[in-house]
């Protein structure tokens, strides 16, 4: 087997070079995962069956996805401002590690994860930040794989 020397220094290279290069990615993994964040709360609540109440908004501006990098990391943090986030996410009696495992399951995180919350059942979860968590890392994870795949070739 002979091994090109060089092109194993190119390629190793270009994988730091893809790993240092994330940090650019998330603003933009950001700013999608607060519209993902807002489609979410679409499906899960106001495009949904009206109920008994009235829809202030007030949840969706509670909405943030914000995103911290260092040299070679980057993480997307998916949050809400509202004291009732928690009960939206997970229901009446809702368990958000299972919520998340199977957030994790969904083999297209693009569309907003929905459990059947609506106006009128609006016991069940409602899954918009736990969707919008695994939107982040898939965004993540297909971008880094692309800039390896560049590396690589």
């Amino acid at each position: 087997m002979k091994l090109d020397s060089q092109k194993l220094e190119r390629q190793l290279l270009g994988l730091i070079a893809a790993a240092e290069a994330m940090p650019a990615a998330a603003p933009q993994v950001a700013a999608e995962t607060r519209g993902h964040l807002i489609v979410g709360a679409q499906a899960n609540i106001y495009n949904t069956a009206s109920g008994a109440y009235e829809r202030t908004q007030d949840y969706l501006r509670s909405l943030d996805a914000r995103a911290r990098t260092s040299k070679y990391k980057v993480t997307v943090t998916v949050s809400s401002t509202a004291d009732y986030a928690l009960v939206i996410e997970t229901g009446r009696e809702g368990n958000l590690v299972q919520l998340q495992a199977e957030a994790l399951k969904r083999p297209n995180a693009a569309p907003a994860y929905t459990e059947g919350r609506s106006g009128v059942e609006w016991w069940l979860p409602g899954p918009v930040l736990t969707g919008s968590q695994v939107f982040a890392l898939r965004r993540l994870e297909a971008l880094f794989l692309k800039k390896v795949r560049a590396a690589l070739r």
